[in-house]
């Protein structure tokens, strides 16, 4: 049913699209073990919807957003309401930012892991509120908006709220409201990734 509904929503899209702004869609398939490995995030004051996974228990993924003093910073935090959700939240890091101090010893680990002084570590809402995009529902956790106070590499490492968990969440960069045909297969792929069972079923 939610496929069928989230198909003819696409193609309604198709239709018209100069009518209609949406979450740039994405799947993430690799986990990136360093801050030197993050996954570059290009255009990154563009809206985003990325699905994810946290894979290990204690596993950090991070992610890269080069941006000018001045332009909006803005990171929130979803996950897919279907089988497999993690409650995931994440640190912000970078130039100008609060001293990671602030932040407590944790952040402080991950600002020495890029070289930075800067931090700001994301508190979920306690009670995220659920949110419908494309026929996909979605638990909102909330955001981070700001702007960069400095020009340079900003940081995101996302991790589970309970170390020991796993499972999927949806990364939500950017606040640029903005339509491409290709967020079409984003969006199948985004499907793919709600539907699948969790934990992963083994490769034969």
């Amino acid at each position: 049913m939610r496929r069928t509904a989230v198909l003819a929503t696409l193609l309604a899209i198709v239709v018209t699209p100069t009518a209609l702004s949406a979450h740039a869609p994405s799947v993430i398939d690799s986990a990136t073990d360093s801050a030197d490995e993050a996954i570059v995030l290009e255009d990154p004051t563009l809206s985003r919807a990325i699905g994810a996974t946290i894979e290990q228990p204690g596993e950090v993924d991070w992610y890269r957003l080069d941006l000018e003093a001045g332009e909006p910073l803005v990171v929130g935090m979803t996950a897919p309401d279907a089988i497999g959700a993690v409650a995931a939240t994440f640190t912000l890091l970078g130039p100008g930012l609060p001293e990671a101090s602030e932040s407590g010893a944790e952040a402080v680990a991950l600002a020495e892991a890029v070289g930075v002084d800067g931090a700001i570590s994301f508190t979920p809402a306690g009670e995220p509120r659920r949110e419908v995009h494309g026929g996909l529902g979605f638990i909102n956790y909330g955001s981070i908006r700001t702007v960069a106070p400095e020009s340079g590499s900003y940081y995101v490492a996302v991790y589970s709220v309970d170390p020991a968990a796993t499972g999927k969440y949806v990364f939500a960069p950017g606040q640029r409201e903005e339509f491409g045909l290709d967020a079409v297969g984003g969006m199948l792929d985004l499907i793919g990734f709600f539907d699948a069972p969790w934990p992963p079923e083994p490769s034969t």
